[in-house]
């Protein structure tokens, strides 16, 4: 279950890391007066709840399908 922990982790923090990285090229690119700005930003929150959402769904159905308390 520690595997799987960590790889969720990991997952989680390079996908967060890369939406910052695009929120904040073009927060440079076009600054906050664009519109463009604010649908990448929102696009963003979107995806980053998708992201842990989906994350812990498949955390939780490896806790269901073995005895990771006992391991």
């Amino acid at each position: 279950m520690g595997a799987t922990t960590a790889w969720a982790l990991r997952t989680w923090a390079k996908l967060t890391l890369l939406f910052a990285l695009i929120v904040g090229g073009t927060w440079l690119y076009l600054g906050t007066a664009s519109g463009w700005f604010w649908i990448v930003t929102g696009g963003a929150v979107v995806a980053e709840w998708y992201v842990i959402r989906q994350l812990a769904r498949e955390w939780s159905w490896e806790a269901r399908a073995i005895w990771w308390w006992s391991a």
